[in-house]
């Protein structure tokens, strides 16, 4: 393997963000149940039913047409991919810009590289020139 593509629960698309480039010979796809994302907020349980059930659902379907995939479950989204790091190596993170400001920031603290975020209508860039 020679880098990991990590995909938010909110990133689920096979042609979009972090997957468009996709090498199923050199890439792990990491999808990670995060302890935090389950109990940190009050969530409806049929949502968090939907969410986690969704990802675990792509997460087969992807491995079913020959990727790797790890799914992980942790405390948190740095925990799960430290294992993951730990299992394979230190290989480089790629995931699509996150929508959310937080989320950017602690995923740029841990040093994960990003590619434009093509799940939405517009771009980042294209946003700020407008606004």
């Amino acid at each position: 393997m020679k880098r990991i593509l990590y995909i938010p629960f909110d990133h689920l698309n096979k042609t979009k963000g972090v997957l468009k480039d996709l090498d199923k010979k050199n890439d792990l796809v990491v999808l990670v149940e995060s302890k935090r994302m389950t109990t940190g907020r009050p969530w409806h349980k049929e949502r968090l039913f939907y969410l986690i059930s969704s990802a675990r659902h792509f997460a087969l379907e992807l491995r079913d047409s020959g990727v790797s995939v790890e799914y992980v479950k942790a405390e948190n989204t740095f925990a799960g991919l430290d294992s993951v790091k730990k299992q394979y190596g230190d290989l480089a993170v790629y995931c699509a810009e996150p929508s959310s400001f937080r989320s950017f920031a602690q995923l740029s603290e841990y040093g994960v590289q990003f590619v434009p975020n093509d799940l939405f209508l517009t771009s980042r860039e294209d946003f700020n020139a407008w606004a």
